[in-house]
């Protein structure tokens, strides 16, 4: 493994050069000439798609442009990353980071060439899940990179808990591995490629790993008309509990792998994490011209907000750019779970945009700046207060206990009362925008 030069090529996932992040001194990103001839726009509200560089000073996209900064793992994935480069003896520098992700990204993007080119990452080896959350641990105590050799070249994906990039054979049995390539397609039929959120906790009590209430939300959303990425809990009763895997199908790759989705999320399209509904909606207008999917991100402003989802930052919003119908489209939502706490302050778009506690009438106001009718508004609100209502059954369905259950009913009838209730905090007016 070697530093890469003060240059790193980024390429569209079937080879395609787009263009270039340059150093030394602040990064630049510029897209080459026979891509802004034959190629497409992919960040076109803040990064101009023409011969220049783009440069974004923000540490919180490590100077880069939000689209490539997406790239680059943070948190969980960003320890595994840190403690593989420090091995190596390099620093965690932009450069750096992308050729550590190298081929083995989310989304349609490649960085070449990669910092490591042993090939590991294309050997998908079949591993337990047990073996992933003792490796998982070993992270967390910040053991030598050895300890988590599985998690190296499946560690990608970013967020705050234990992940890795995985493939799900029809058994359920799992496979770990990075490079995405057809030999996986063609040597193990029928292999899904997902991301395991891997619950690593030993104390049966200790639950903000288990994936079983994040599964329910989800089936709750998908029956509210949201289009979600598909989950399903993976429980294994190796070790000394039983654990509750959550296994999230991947969206950006085709079902045979030979066709992937550029995704951006909202921050790296806005280039900025300090964000409103009201920028959602006006970067979904505007990248999709499609009245559609701007409904379609009212209803998860609404599940949101009554169903206690209070994270719902700007990295918890995405596009994806299809290069085949050359469309814009909101990706599936994903991370829909409960964040509801009287103790902590979420800075998700909900609380940007209406305050701590936010009201129906707020919202409906919010829609109706986009031009979204109040009939439109109430069968969107309709449909989520049905499947927030069924959510015992859900909840059940993912094998959550009584007591859970209860838990999370209570709270929903709370934020059903807060919400019925006169806010004082209006929405910020902004021009309609259809």
């Amino acid at each position: 493994m070697s530093s890469p030069a003060p240059s790193l090529g980024v390429n569209w996932y079937n080879g395609l050069q787009v263009g270039r992040v340059v150093v030394p001194g602040e990064p630049r990103f510029g897209y080459l000439p026979e891509w802004l001839k034959n190629g497409y726009s992919l960040s076109p509200i803040k990064v101009p798609f023409e011969l220049s560089v783009h440069r974004v000073r923000a540490w919180e996209f490590d100077q880069l442009p939000g689209f490539i900064a997406d790239c680059i793992p943070d948190q969980w994935g960003r320890k595994i990353m840190a403690a593989d480069l420090a091995r190596h003896e390099l620093k965690p520098t932009p450069l750096n980071m992308l050729a550590w992700v190298g081929e083995r990204g989310i989304g349609a993007l490649k960085f070449l060439p990669p910092i490591s080119e042993d090939g590991s990452s294309d050997k998908w080896e079949a591993v337990e899940p047990l073996f992933l959350a003792r490796q998982a641990q070993e992270v967390v105590k910040k053991s030598p990179p050895e300890a988590f050799e599985f998690l190296l070249k499946a560690g990608t994906a970013g967020g705050a808990f234990p992940k890795a990039n995985v493939a799900m054979l029809p058994d359920k049995n799992l496979l770990c591995g990075g490079n995405i390539t057809h030999e996986l397609q063609k040597n193990y039929v029928g292999a899904r490629l997902g991301i395991l959120k891997i619950d690593s906790e030993d104390d049966p009590a200790r639950t903000s790993t288990d994936g079983r209430l994040e599964c329910a939300y989800m089936e709750m959303a998908r029956a509210a008309g949201i289009r979600t990425a598909n989950a399903e809990v993976l429980s294994d009763a190796a070790g000394n509990r039983v654990r509750n895997h959550l296994f999230v199908e991947r969206f950006d790759v085709s079902a045979s792998h030979d066709h992937r989705l550029h995704l951006v999320s909202l921050a790296g399209l806005l280039e900025s994490f300090s964000l409103t509904y009201a920028e959602l909606f006006s970067a979904c207008r505007q990248l999709t011209e499609n009245r559609e999917e701007l409904l379609e991100a009212v209803k998860r402003m609404v599940f949101n907000a009554r169903a206690g989802n209070a994270d719902d930052h700007g990295k918890n919003h995405s596009f994806v750019f299809d290069d085949r119908d050359l469309r814009w489209r909101l990706s599936p939502a994903y991370d829909l779970t409960l964040n509801y706490s009287d103790d902590r302050t979420f800075n998700g778009l909900l609380h940007q945009t209406f305050g701590a506690t936010p009201r129906l009438a707020q919202l409906r106001s919010q829609a109706d700046q986009f031009a979204v009718t109040a009939a439109e508004f109430d069968s969107i609100d309709a449909a989520v207060k049905t499947s927030i209502t069924a959510w015992p059954t859900f909840a059940k369905k993912a094998g959550l206990d009584q007591a859970e259950v209860d838990r999370v009913s209570e709270l929903h009838r709370r934020i059903e009362d807060q919400m019925s209730t006169d806010g004082s905090r209006s929405v910020r007016k902004r021009p309609r925008l259809f």
